[in-house]
């Protein structure tokens, strides 16, 4: 059970997130037709990515810490169903492609059946999974769907990848090959870019590939960075968020610390916009090293945020 905290009693007004979600597994959930408003939390146990990207290992239970984070927030609606897939996704003897291809199958699955999903990491090798999970479900519905990527990171994440194999600096690459092997629009749009973490090949690779980002220097700026425009041309939304976008102080636990990341007021301004969308959301989080992570704080900081897109999405009032 990774789910535990505060009990202040079991009345509906003192009520505490370990008290309401529900294990479940994924049989059970997909035999969930209700039209209730739910949401699904699905963990994704990887560490392969970062290792054959020569990072610090360590995120691989980041999902665990994430959990107990998030246990004690309160609950203000009730009729807001928290349900968690009860088997983490494993990456079984170094088979990375294989976790993240079932990944993909269970964030579809979980999506056709109306769920919210917030991905857990893990390595930010999730976003590959993740994104296809959301294609696989799209092109269910539609033959060309508009999807948008907005990714709060220090990196662009498009490294060439085939000496070593696909990892955790790779999968936005990935992406964009796919999408232009079958024909699909690719929408990639980066917050938090560190100018000296990033290759000039890394940064001509994302103007090959047409990507949007703003630099990290840049975010104090925040009431310039539109981001509107990407909400309203596409119809779902892909919410990733890598935890060493943020300064090092309120993100310690991460593969690469970042002393001049971005801060955790700066980001909420512009999640806060994301959350409030009417489009079809999907939200991962990822690279919390809890071995590094000084008294949880970055496990904190990022449930903190999924605490709070999950009521801003689903509109429940505080």
């Amino acid at each position: 059970m990774d789910w535990t905290g505060r009990i202040d009693g079991y009345e509906d007004d003192v009520l505490r997130v370990h008290q309401v979600v529900q294990e479940k597994t994924l049989e059970e959930l997909l035999a969930n037709d209700s039209e209730d408003r739910k949401v699904c939390f699905v963990s994704f146990n990887s560490d392969e990515g970062i290792r054959r990207n020569n990072g610090r290992t360590g995120a691989g239970e980041g999902w665990k810490h994430l959990k107990a984070a998030l246990s004690n927030y309160p609950i203000f609606d009730t009729t807001l169903k928290l349900y968690d897939l009860k088997e983490s996704i494993d990456v079984i003897s170094g088979n990375l492609e294989a976790a993240q291809e079932k990944l993909a199958n269970t964030v579809a699955e979980l999506k056709k059946k109306n769920y919210f999903v917030v991905c857990l990491g893990g390595g930010h090798d999730i976003a590959y999974g993740t994104h296809n999970g959301i294609l696989k479900y799209a092109k269910s519905r539609e033959n060309n769907p508009k999807i948008g990527i907005i990714n709060f990171d220090a990196h662009f994440d498009m490294r060439e990848y085939k000496e070593r194999g696909a990892n955790s600096g790779s999968m936005f690459l990935q992406i964009a090959e796919d999408r232009e092997k079958d024909g699909l629009r690719f929408d990639y749009n980066v917050i938090g870019i560190q100018k000296f973490s990033n290759t000039k090949r890394l940064f001509d690779t994302a103007k090959k590939y047409g990507v949007n980002y703003f630099l990290a220097r840049d975010i104090e700026k925040v009431n310039e960075l539109n981001i509107n425009p990407i909400l309203n041309r596409n119809d779902y939304i892909h919410l990733s968020i890598c935890t060493d976008v943020f300064h090092v102080t309120t993100a310690p636990g991460v593969s690469a610390p970042q002393s001049f990341g971005i801060w955790p007021s700066q980001a909420n301004r512009l999640l806060n916009i994301i959350a409030h969308t009417d489009k079809d959301l999907t939200l991962e989080v990822a690279e919390i090293s809890p071995r590094y992570d000084y008294d949880d704080r970055t496990s904190r900081l990022a449930a903190n945020f999924i605490y709070q897109i999950i009521l801003r999405y689903f509109k429940v009032e505080i």
